[in-house]
């Protein structure tokens, strides 16, 4: 009968430790919002009607991302309703919601998921979205840590509001960002960015001091350095949670997406001898075809100038012989599409043969200042090849490739990504973090089907050919060719104006 005993209640302690890592249960009830049903779903929806009532949104599109305060509802909730309240009419779209949060106390390392498959607050529980918790995983770098996210309070918190505008039948997805670089956690919004039917919600406080009016000018001034989509990396204590913040702007200007800021409110009473400052602010996506220059009118252009732009580059490897440095371009003299920024690749042969090469991997530059530099590199940094002469020059050829805009493939995984490439036609840019290569649409000579173009260029890109990771992002390009010898008087190029 012991022995019987012994093992029900081993039994029912392994069944009750088997739930308890299924559900991971409140720890801010009664301290961060209100434990009694009820009263947590009156406050919060008096919280969201009245940023309704004081702000009254006039809406033609929607935020694909907020950003909201942490802390309690009693000090920055008002605040954070001003951002939830924003996505009220989007409700019957939204499957899954991110939210993405950091303590940063530095105690825990990486980027973090939640093991447990709910999340429960009173009156309502989550499911997680485990597939995306498997899958993201086994990234670098991120890793399923239950203890870390057991304590956490600010994305507990933010379960209340989404239980209130969405319901609690959608996923969700708990992510504590404890110690990552900017890219690696825009890389992880990437990969968790989806459709319509997933709401990014980021979490951080914004600036802390001991004077109101003060902490309110600095909580105004970062709020309107975000809706600006700077580039300019945010420091504690501007924010609470730098790494989020700065992962989540840095994925908004890659993507083009713009910002505003909806709220800005500095708490009423001293926390620790400083006033807290409370911001909401809204991401969202631009419409990248209505604004980028369509290839074919691209091209067209570019054909139209191309006497221009060979002599451009020819002429940047005369100055270079002359003044040691690239030739310095008018902008202004040559067409608006012109002004955008392009990646190019600049070769010169000599009797036939290479002598000089260089190529940028990624639009960072307008495309005459980029052409130039390339040129300059190609013709006195490439010490792969005995340089060209100076009075070699006219006899020498000179040959450009303009990327057009490249344009993101999306899928869902490697085989899915290369049943999309368009063999070969498509130029391909990889990148995984720091980790990058680019192969112009002419290796298709080489390398005949998609599995094989795409093995070498992640070798390319110091990656294994077998490498894999959900944060892997792909871009397709063509090349428009031009080169000297094409045009009636080759040696025109190398020649000065008079």
């Amino acid at each position: 009968m012991k022995k019987f005993l012994a093992a029900v209640l081993f039994s029912g302690l392994f069944v009750c430790e088997a739930l308890a890592a299924d559900i991971r249960y409140p720890a801010a009830a009664g301290l961060f919002y209100p434990a009694e049903p009820a009263a947590l779903k009156k406050k919060v929806q008096d919280l969201l009607d009245g940023a309704e009532r004081r702000l009254r949104p006039e809406q033609t599109d929607f935020p694909k991302a907020i950003l909201v305060p942490d802390g309690s509802l009693f000090l920055s909730g008002e605040t954070a309703a001003a951002g939830y309240v924003t996505l009220k009419k989007i409700k019957p779209f939204v499957r899954r919601v991110v939210i993405l949060s950091s303590t940063g106390t530095s105690k825990s390392f990486g980027v973090l998921l939640s093991g447990a498959k709910k999340w429960e607050i009173p009156g309502a529980v989550f499911d997680v979205d485990t597939e995306t918790v498997k899958s993201l995983s086994t990234a670098q770098g991120v890793g399923v840590d239950d203890d870390a996210l057991a304590g956490d309070k600010s994305i507990e918190t933010q379960l209340t509001f989404i239980a209130s505008v969405f319901g609690p039948n959608v996923r969700i997805l708990p992510v504590l960002i404890e110690d990552a670089g900017k890219e690696q956690v825009a890389d992880l919004i990437d990969a968790v960015w989806g459709g319509p039917e997933t709401v990014v919600v980021a979490v951080s406080r914004f600036a802390e001091n001991k004077d109101f009016d003060a902490a309110l000018r600095e909580t105004e001034k970062t709020a309107g350095k975000l809706a600006d989509v700077s580039d300019k990396a945010l420091k504690s204590p501007e924010v609470s949670a730098p790494l989020v913040v700065n992962g989540l702007t840095a994925y908004a200007k890659e993507t083009g997406m713009r910002a505003d800021a909806l709220d800005v409110k500095v708490g009423d009473w001293q926390k620790n001898g400083k006033y807290e400052g409370y911001a909401a602010v809204g991401f969202y996506e631009s419409e990248d075809a209505a604004k980028a220059v369509d290839d074919k009118e691209f091209e067209s252009v570019v054909r139209l100038h191309q006497v221009d732009l060979l002599r451009i580059a020819a002429q940047s490897v005369v100055n270079g012989f002359e003044r040691g440095r690239p030739l310095r371009v008018l902008k202004t003299r040559y067409p608006q599409e012109f002004q955008q920024n392009a990646a190019t690749a600049v070769n010169l042969y000599y009797d036939g043969a290479l002598r000089g090469s260089a190529s940028s991997s990624e639009p960072t530059k307008p495309l005459l200042e980029d052409i130039a530099d390339n040129a300059y590199n190609a013709a006195f940094s490439d010490f792969r090849f005995v340089p060209l002469e100076q009075e070699q020059l006219k006899d020498a050829e000179i040959t450009i490739s303009i990327l057009t805009q490249p344009h993101r493939i999306k899928f869902s995984d490697e085989k899915d990504l290369l049943s999309k490439v368009r063999a070969g036609t498509d130029g391909l840019i990889l990148r995984e973090r720091s980790n990058r290569a680019l192969f112009l649409p002419q290796v298709w000579e080489t390398f005949r089907t998609p599995e094989e173009f795409f093995s070498h260029l992640k070798r390319n890109a110091g990656l294994s050919v077998d490498y894999w990771s959900p944060t892997v992002k792909v871009w397709r390009f063509k090349a428009i060719d031009l080169a000297s010898g094409d045009l009636e008087d080759p040696a025109s190029v190398w020649e000065k104006r008079k």
